[in-house]
């Protein structure tokens, strides 16, 4: 094994660790799945792995089994049997191997991936925190010109829904969309009984990228349904959310993100950074895959091929020491000011909660956030502070007595 070899595997487990300090500021705990898993779990899930990319061995029983080749199925999968509704909110993350069997000759079958599951009812409050979680982590790792692309999986369905196209013209379609190809979008509806303006409307959508409040008034022009308008007005509603966690400029609206893991079922998006022309993160919003598992899991979350990383980053990559648990609740009209706070902490590598004041729980060290005053409550003593510095005070000061 050469220095190049040993400099670019130091460079991979610096990374994920980067990774895993950061995913647990959010509240994350980490989980692992099975290397070997039973075919038939990723065979009979809708939309999921293509299964000439499945890497199939038979154990002694005779039983055929797979590499993983995904992670997020067998996570909830494994929910499912503990779980037929969603108890409370979940975070979990992962490092693991996937395997994948590739016609491209230049990828390998074997490749790492950092992730992170967010258990939890859809809102756009728990999206933007898993996008910011994702632009943080890219952050962490010493890239500055970070754009993450933000689309949605239903306002897609809803205009093809206005046609009817088999399996293979869906994909034939998906796949000229994904490469932005006005002229093979024209030339495929061409040959297609569907009424001009909905020929038109379509091959609008590769136009539908850039900043997202001028793509969103662009996409309502050719929005056929009400459904359209709410997947429009959701995202919006992210993307305010992720102006107040400062990443106005690292946010870009493409209506034309196809995602061919088909178990997405709304939000979708995917994280560039400068110089490097494939992603380097993907994610979304899966609402439905535990249907497939007769339970009912909503979830969002995002993976990191962290080769792919590791061919991008930049030489320095910082490197964070985690510190005490905060737990932050605010009343709801000071969202943004609680925000703030928990920004703050996070940058100085605290690992931090928040939740509304109606999600209390009981807990010795949590902070208040309400119009009047912010407060520290450590066993039932309360200390107000109007300074982050008189907060990290405190917490040195607890962090000290341990």
């Amino acid at each position: 094994m050469n220095d190049e070899n040993v400099k670019a595997f130091e460079k991979h487990d610096r990374i994920i660790k980067t990774i895993n300090k950061r995913f647990l500021t959010y509240g994350y705990k980490r989980i692992k799945t099975s290397t070997f898993e039973q075919y038939d779990l990723y065979s009979k899930v809708n939309g999921a792995i293509n299964q000439n990319e499945m890497i199939k061995v038979i154990d002694y029983t005779g039983q055929v089994l797979v590499l993983r080749p995904d992670v997020t199925i067998p996570i909830t999968r494994k929910l499912a049997e503990d779980f037929s509704v969603l108890p409370n909110e979940l975070r979990y993350f992962y490092v693991q191997d996937v395997f994948r069997q590739s016609f491209d000759k230049i990828k390998g079958i074997e490749s790492t991936q950092a992730g992170v599951e967010y258990f939890c009812k859809s809102s756009p409050e728990a999206d933007a925190e898993v996008i910011a979680l994702a632009c943080h982590t890219l952050k962490d790792l010493g890239f500055n010109d970070i754009k993450i692309e933000i689309g949605h999986a239903g306002f897609f369905k809803e205009l093809v829904d206005q046609i009817n196209l088999t399996d293979n013209q869906l994909n034939q379609l998906k796949n000229r969309i994904q490469a932005k190809s006005v002229v093979d979008i024209e030339s495929f509806l061409s040959g297609l009984p569907i009424d001009e303006k909905l020929k038109e409307a379509i091959s609008m959508i590769p136009f539908l990228y850039g900043n997202p409040l001028e793509v969103s008034e662009r996409a309502k022009k050719i929005s056929f349904t009400d459904k359209m308008n709410e997947k429009l007005d959701y995202l919006l509603k992210v993307y305010e959310l992720l102006i107040a966690y400062g990443l106005e400029d690292n946010i870009v609206m493409d209506l034309g993100l196809i995602n061919h893991m088909g178990y997405y079922s709304d939000l979708m998006f995917q994280g560039f950074v400068d110089k490097y022309g494939k992603p380097v993160l993907m994610g979304g919003r899966y609402d439905e895959l535990g249907n497939e598992f007769e339970a009912t899991l909503p979830a969002i979350g995002f993976a990191c091929e962290v080769d792919s990383l590791v061919e991008a980053s930049a030489n320095q990559i910082r490197k964070p020491n985690l510190l005490q648990d905060v737990e932050v609740y605010y009343e709801s009209s000071c969202f943004g000011k609680a925000l703030t706070l928990v920004n703050d902490l996070r940058e100085r590598n605290y690992s931090v909660l928040s939740f509304p004041m109606d999600k209390k729980q009981l807990c010795s060290v949590w902070v208040q956030v309400d119009k009047e005053q912010c407060v520290f409550h450590q066993d039932g003593i309360e200390t107000p502070f109007t300074h982050i510095n008189e907060l990290l005070k405190l917490l040195s000061d607890l962090e000290g007595e341990k």
